[in-house]
C-alpha cells in the first residue's frame, strides 16, 4: 500500500497576506512540505562512516510558508534543514520534530541506499548486500509506519485523520542528488551572487553534513513544481539551519497531554 513514486501534493493553495496594492503575489501552500532522507550510517564530508545498530541518521528539509514582513518582500517559502540521530525502534525524534513543524501536509521519504540492494551475485558480498537491503527495507517500513500513524494538528487547531500524505521517493545517487541541489537552489535563493546564496555556501555545517545536500536533491526531484526555474520563482526561498532542542523527543508527549494529538493507542484521554 506504499506509494513508490512521488505524486502531486494536492495541498491547499492560498494567497499570501500582502497588502491589496501589492503587484507581486504567488500562491503558497498552507501546510509544510517535509523531505526526510534516511541513512543507516553517519557519513562525514571526509567520507568516514560509522554505524550503530540502535540509531539511524536523518536529514530533514522542511518547506514552510514565509510570513512577509513588507510589501516588497519577495520570499514566499522558508527552507529549514536538520540533521540528527534517531532511535531505529521508535523514530521518536522525527516524530517530535513533525509536531513542531505542524501543520504538515506532505512528507517525502528517501534513503541513501536502495531497498532492492542494487546488486546480486553469490558469495559473501551477495549475502552482505542482501542483509543491507533487508535492513534498509525494515528501517524504511518502520519510519513510514511512524509517519502514517500521525494525526497532525491543522491550521485551525483541530486534528484530522490521515492528515499527512506520505510518499516514498526513488533513491538518487549521492552525485546526482548533490548536482541537482547545486544546480537548482541558487535560482530560488536569487542567484549565485545573492546574499542568501553566499550565506548558504558559507555555512560550515553544510560542508560537514553532506546528507543535507543529498536531502535537498531528493526534495527537488520529488515534484516538477519544486524545480520550476521561471522568473517568478527567482529569489522566493530563504534557507537556514533549523534549531533542535535537547528535549525534542518530549514534544509529541506534551502535545498529546494537552489534547493537541490523540494518543497513539487511539483511545480517548
Amino acid at each position: 500500500h506504499k506509494h513508490l513514486t512521488p505524486t502531486n501534493t494536492n495541498a491547499t493553495m492560498m494567497a499570501t497576506n500582502s497588502p491589496p496594492d501589492e503587484d507581486y503575489d504567488l500562491p503558497q501552500s498552507e501546510a509544510s512540505i517535509v523531505t526526510i532522507l534516511l541513512s543507516r550510517s553517519a557519513t562525514t564530508a571526509s567520507g568516514n562512516s560509522t554505524q550503530d545498530s540502535s540509531t539511524a541518521k536523518l536529514a530533514v528539509l522542511a518547506r514552510s510558508p514565509h510570513k512577509r514582513s513588507e510589501v516588497h518582500d519577495k520570499i514566499i517559502h522558508n527552507l529549514q534543514y536538520f540533521t540528527f540521530l534517531d532511535d531505529r525502534r521508535s523514530f521518536a525524534n522525527i516524530d517530535a520534530l513533525l509536531t513542531r513543524l505542524a501543520p504538515v501536509g506532505t512528507v517525502y521519504v528517501a534513503c541513501t541506499e536502495s531497498p532492492d540492494g542494487g546488486g546480486g551475485g553469490g558469495g559473501s558480498s551477495g549475502k552482505k548486500a542482501s542483509r543491507a537491503a533487508a535492513e534498509v527495507s525494515e528501517l524504511m517500513s518502520k519510519l513510514i509506519s511512524v509517519l502514517e500513524s500521525r494525526n497532525d494538528v491543522s491550521s485551525d487547531g483541530s486534528t484530522n485523520d490521515n492528515n499527512i500524505s506520505v510518499h516514498v521517493l526513488p533513491a538518487l545517487s549521492k552525485v546526482k542528488a548533490t548536482t541537482l541541489a547545486a544546480s537548482i537552489l541558487p535560482h530560488f535563493l536569487g542567484g549565485e551572487n545573492s546574499e542568501s546564496h553566499l550565506a548558504y555556501r558559507g555555512d560550515k555545517h553544510l560542508a560537514e553534513e553532506p546528507l543535507v545536500q543529498w536531502c535537498l536533491g531528493h526534495f527537488f526531484s520529488a515534484d516538477p513544481s519544486f524545480r520550476d526555474e521561471s522568473d517568478d520563482t527567482s529569489g522566493t526561498y530563504k534557507i537556514a539551519s533549523g534549531t533542535l532542542r535537547s528535549h525534542l523527543a518530549l514534544d509529541r508527549t506534551a502535545a498529546e497531554a494537552i489534547h493537541l494529538l490523540p494518543p497513539r493507542s487511539g483511545s480517548g484521554a
